[in-house]
């Protein structure tokens, strides 16, 4: 029997807002930081992800991200999440029986190629992970009432400064922070990503498996220099630098306040002498 391109998983209400979505595995990547890794592609089930953009309707997906505010998401929307949606489509993709479950046999599950893991429920991780040898997840809604307290057993806290970090650590989550440069300092329960260049790439994602949530066997949390396209490296920058002054953002994640910046004293208008009034003379 000709095993099927990939497999549906997942199709029904998301767990941020309720709309319809899918969660998609596909086989082959290319993909050389993460390896042979069983790819899943979480998206809206009735638009294509490029349109949901426009429309603002991948917060289906997305949820609170705010890396689809500034621009600086790391997916190139019109590659693999876009293909993987026209093949969807157009029927090339299954849903999945039983009979699939030897796919995923010796294989590890990237949850969220594409889209949050925290927008499909639980119990779909539950079954798929258990399948496979192994995981990587990441969330931005570990913060907020959309996730469920046990995603912290398959995902990391996807943290982008050291404030978010402290806050997730509060909250019991293992975390994968983002560093800009080499100048600033890993944290004390922080590790370099070995999978990153600047660790020289000593392995892949699929080898690694440190981002497995709890249920790594490490207790410690993977960082990583920012990397990607220059622009969006850029925008990420400038985003961070702007999100901090929010006032959302300052209650989520305990930002500080904003210094008032000081305003110019107002020059006092200097007076005209008064002119007084001459009373006409007598002839």
């Amino acid at each position: 029997m000709k095993k099927p391109l990939g497999l549906i998983l997942y199709k029904g209400p998301s767990n941020i807002d309720g709309r319809m979505i899918v969660a998609i595995a596909t086989f082959k990547s290319s993909n050389d930081k993460t390896g042979k890794m069983v790819q899943v592609w979480i998206m809206c089930a009735d638009v294509d992800p490029i349109l949901a953009i426009k429309e603002g309707r991948d917060y289906s997906v997305c949820g609170d991200c705010k890396h689809k505010h500034i621009g600086s998401c790391y997916v190139n929307i019109a590659f693999g999440p876009d293909s993987t949606f026209k093949a969807y489509i157009r029927d090339k993709y299954v849903p999945y029986e039983d009979s699939h479950a030897s796919m995923f046999k010796g294989r590890e599950l990237r949850l969220g190629a594409y889209g949050d893991p925290a927008a499909v429920p639980i119990e779909v991780w539950d079954k798929f992970a258990a399948l496979s040898d192994g995981n990587t997840g990441y969330t931005h809604q570990w913060n907020t009432r959309k996730v469920h307290p046990r995603l912290k057993d398959y995902c990391m806290a996807s943290c982008d400064n050291a404030s978010e970090y402290a806050k997730a650590k509060k909250l019991g989550w293992r975390s994968f922070r983002i560093r800009l440069n080499k100048d600033q300092p890993l944290l004390e329960n922080e590790f370099v990503c070995p999978a990153s260049s600047e660790a020289g790439r000593k392995t892949s994602c699929n080898k690694c498996r440190a981002c497995m949530g709890l249920e790594a066997k490490t207790k410690k949390d993977p960082c990583i220099i920012i990397h990607g396209l220059e622009h969006k490296i850029i925008k990420f920058k400038w985003g961070m630098e702007r999100i901090a002054w929010k006032e959302k953002y300052r209650r989520l994640f305990n930002y500080p306040l904003p210094k008032k910046k000081k305003r110019p004293k107002k020059r006092k208008k200097a007076k005209a002498p008064e002119v007084k009034k001459m009373e006409p003379m007598s002839v």
